[in-house]
């Protein structure tokens, strides 16, 4: 095998598919409803895997070129996709066991105790999905970092190499 296959940014997409396939023949419902701000959003658990792996296309490319360049650093690397893919299990495992209901239930005059429940794992599942969200941005803004810092090394080594032979021809 290449090793480009086999390597740890690999689980970044790998995670969501599987643990998105498992919830989707563990759940109680084929979809999956999301309540924000006052809107109902109904979702299938492939496009629950297509929106986990669209939020971690960006920073996926940004492990492949901090590897390529051989500026990764193994622990932050590795913690990005630890706590990735242990948010994206999460949220797909929030959407697994929480109960279908009745749209009809967000209106009703007083609290429903499994409107509550769906509601607290509701609330629960869109906190999760923004940590994912916030991780990803903060692991984009190291990488930006980094490369920004190995630029900048790369043009004082080619400053001081061009400053060494302009003193080497001077001499001559």
């Amino acid at each position: 095998m290449s090793s480009r296959v086999v390597r740890a940014e690999n689980l970044l997409w790998f995670a969501p598919i599987l643990f998105g396939l498992l919830a989707n023949y563990a759940a109680y419902s084929e979809k999956v409803l999301l309540f924000v701000d006052n809107q109902v959003y109904i979702f299938s658990f492939s496009s629950i895997i297509i929106i986990c792996i669209t939020i971690v296309t960006i920073p996926f490319i940004m492990h492949s070129v901090l590897r390529d360049l051989d500026l990764r650093n193994f622990f932050s690397s590795w913690a990005h996709i630890f706590f990735t893919c242990l948010l994206t299990t999460i949220i797909l495992l929030i959407f697994t066991y929480s109960q279908p209901i009745n749209l009809k239930w967000i209106y009703h005059a007083g609290e429903l105790p499994a409107y509550r429940r769906w509601m607290y794992y509701n609330t629960m599942a869109l906190g999760v999905l923004q940590l994912l969200v916030y991780l990803q941005a903060f692991y984009l803004v190291y990488g930006i970092g980094v490369l920004i810092k190995h630029r900048h090394n790369k043009k004082v080594e080619e400053s001081a190499h061009y400053d060494y032979m302009v003193n080497q021809l001077d001499r001559a």
